[in-house]
């Protein structure tokens, strides 16, 4: 009779998105907790032998989290709330007159632009079909490094 071992696997990215979600919360325990960059990787190697969290595996993320919360750092929960397309559309939309790169910030320029970006009529960005909106932040993307870069010329 053999025994059988449950062995837990997760996808890659869910993987890549804890790791990087822990090296953040090491991040912002070192700010936190007011630690030099010396005190830091005194920490680090006393902990874990590693100089770098970047060289940290599961185990010792967790170690060096746990060893943060017994000096009273707790990582902030995360409210970042991606934009929705239409949401960043209109926010690459203020950052270009920002910088000086419309002759009309209306709502009605924004959604005439967006009407001649798309080859369709657009009555609200709400209901902009994904390709179309992607089409128009790209558009908006390369207008704004032109605004900018027209902003640096003396």
């Amino acid at each position: 009779m053999s025994t059988r071992r449950f062995t837990a696997t997760t996808s890659q990215s869910k993987a890549a998105a804890q790791r990087k979600r822990e090296l953040g919360h090491i991040h912002q325990g070192r700010a936190a907790l007011g630690w030099s960059e010396d005190d830091y990787r005194y920490h680090l190697h006393q902990l874990t032998g590693r100089s770098s969290s970047a060289d940290l595996d599961d185990a010792g993320r967790a170690k060096v989290l746990a060893h943060m919360a017994t000096l009273g750092y707790k990582p902030k929960a995360s409210t970042f709330k991606p934009f929705t397309q239409s949401a960043k559309i209109q926010w690459l939309w203020r950052k270009i007159d920002e910088h000086g790169g419309l002759h009309d910030a209306s709502h009605a320029a924004l959604l005439a632009f967006v009407s001649r970006t798309s080859g369709m009529k657009v009555d609200s960005l709400d209901w902009l079909p994904v390709r179309e909106a992607s089409d128009a932040i790209e558009a908006l993307k390369a207008m704004l490094d032109r605004a900018k870069r027209a902003q640096r010329r003396p």
